[in-house]
């Protein structure tokens, strides 16, 4: 008996999230001196120190100073469904900075030049795994070659389910010529960016891989209420170097005053600090926060539901670093593959990209 999407859904609330109520929301001040910075960021693990350095704390918690309003910036946070949405609020100017995916943020350059990459903003290296190709429990694929060899054909139900164009495309690109293979796009690949319905596409047998990110990875392969159901992890793309995160800043704003920049990256450090001194528990209730806001479908199967401590610590959590800047290699390496692809027709120079200022950005921030 196959996962009815209502049941799935109930399951994917009452076993991963909690309560996204009134009591803690997104911190706001009614200081006039105040300057709003709108900040754009997708549903990914990334945004976690953002929710976490904007929460509003429960009345008589230990007091914390919002990091951001001690630098006299209030950030409004705009949910995008995914990093080619956040690029796009920046480059059309809605919104003052986003945390993108590197590719995403090329194709906003290339199109009107509005915004420049100021740093990295999340490493995907860093932890043990970011994000993983599985496929359904009822196939017997057990490695990468298999799905390749024996699986992959022209028709949707048999090909890699994945944000085409995009870094988790990119990725899985290398994978594949890592292991001995040729691109091929039409055979390989059906392009899909709502990640639930790719975790319930799986799940339910519609079709025989896809890549997710952290935490969906992990329910995927660990959920107990997914019993009969759990997917199989072919690849936690361990060898290979992915492209990060980064902050991108629209030009005007970048160019409007530098210590505006300067004091987001100060606000950014110390939130850092408190998301890695923070529980798995705490993590997963922010995160099903940036969940709920950024796929609004979700809302009501995730309110009123319970997150238990045991089911917490099947998550990795990620220690979160600080910004970096943007490495130059990794730039020039999606940067040929978009053209290799043919989605750019032409080179953008590094410093058209690249701001150049994170690394003293970094500094003044500790």
């Amino acid at each position: 008996m196959k996962l009815t999407r209502r049941k799935f859904i109930k399951l994917l609330g009452t076993a991963t999230l909690t309560a996204v109520t009134g009591s803690k929301v997104f911190s706001q001040s009614s200081n006039s001196n105040l300057t709003e910075v709108k900040v754009a960021y997708p549903p990914t693990m990334a945004a976690l120190p953002l929710a976490k350095g904007v929460q509003q704390k429960f009345f008589l918690e230990d007091n914390a100073v919002n990091p951001f309003l001690d630098q006299d910036l209030e950030l409004t946070l705009i949910p995008s469904k995914g990093s080619s949405d956040a690029a796009g609020l920046v480059s059309g100017g809605r919104a003052d900075c986003a945390i993108t995916g590197l590719s995403s943020s090329l194709y906003a350059i290339q199109g009107t030049g509005n915004l420049k990459i100021s740093s990295t903003a999340f490493d995907p290296n860093e932890p043990g795994r970011h994000f993983g190709l599985v496929t359904g429990s009822m196939y017997d694929i057990p490695s990468v070659a298999d799905l390749v060899e024996s699986w992959l054909d022209s028709s949707a139900r048999k090909s890699i389910i994945l944000s085409l164009r995009r870094d988790d495309h990119y990725a899985t690109d290398q994978l594949l010529k890592k292991e001995g293979y040729q691109e091929k796009d039409s055979i390989y690949y059906v392009p899909q960016e709502d990640l639930i319905s790719r975790l319930y596409g799986l799940l339910n047998g519609n079709f025989i891989s896809t890549v997710l990110p952290e935490p969906l990875l992990t329910l995927a392969l660990k959920n107990p209420e997914f019993r009969g159901y759990q997917a199989k992890l072919l690849s936690d793309y361990g060898n290979l170097t992915l492209p990060p995160f980064v902050f991108v800043f629209n030009r005007k704003f970048l160019d409007k005053d530098p210590d505006l920049v300067n004091g987001f990256y100060k606000g950014w450090e110390v939130a850092l600090k408190e998301t890695n001194s923070s529980s798995n528990l705490q993590l997963l209730d922010l995160t099903t926060q940036i969940i709920s806001e950024t796929l609004p479908s979700l809302r009501n199967a995730i309110e009123n539901t319970e997150l238990t401590e045991e089911f917490a610590s099947l998550f990795e959590i990620p220690s979160f670093s600080s910004p970096k800047p943007l490495n130059e290699e990794i730039f020039d390496s999606v940067l040929d593959w978009t053209i290799s692809k043919g989605y750019l027709n032409e080179r953008i120079p590094f410093e058209k990209v690249y701001v150049g200022t994170s690394a003293t950005l970094t500094d003044k921030s500790k």
